[in-house]
């Protein structure tokens, strides 16, 4: 029986890596979404900035911001994660 366009023949996968991966990729989110309005609150506070709707308006486009930031961060963490192994792992 042949398997055309099937990419992962033979090769195992790990047991809980789609879990893992989505709690990262949760974790990562909402690390980030945290930290762009840490961020944006402190340099707010540095500039003093007062008014209620700039502070709010800053910090929604930091948050947008640092999302993209957080995705590739797990992204690159997972791929190191996933080479690593596959260089330990003997080839069929």
């Amino acid at each position: 029986m042949e398997t055309r366009g099937r990419m992962t023949a033979g090769r195992r996968k790990r047991p809980g890596s789609r879990v893992l991966l989505g709690v990262a990729l949760l974790t990562g989110t909402l690390a980030s979404i945290y930290g762009g309005a840490l961020l944006a609150d402190f340099a707010l506070d540095l500039l003093g900035v007062a008014s209620t709707p700039v502070r709010l308006g800053v910090k929604v486009i930091a948050m947008a911001t640092a999302l993209p930031a957080g995705f590739y961060l797990v992204e690159r963490a997972f791929l190191a994660r996933s080479s690593a192994t596959s260089r330990k792992t003997p080839g069929p």
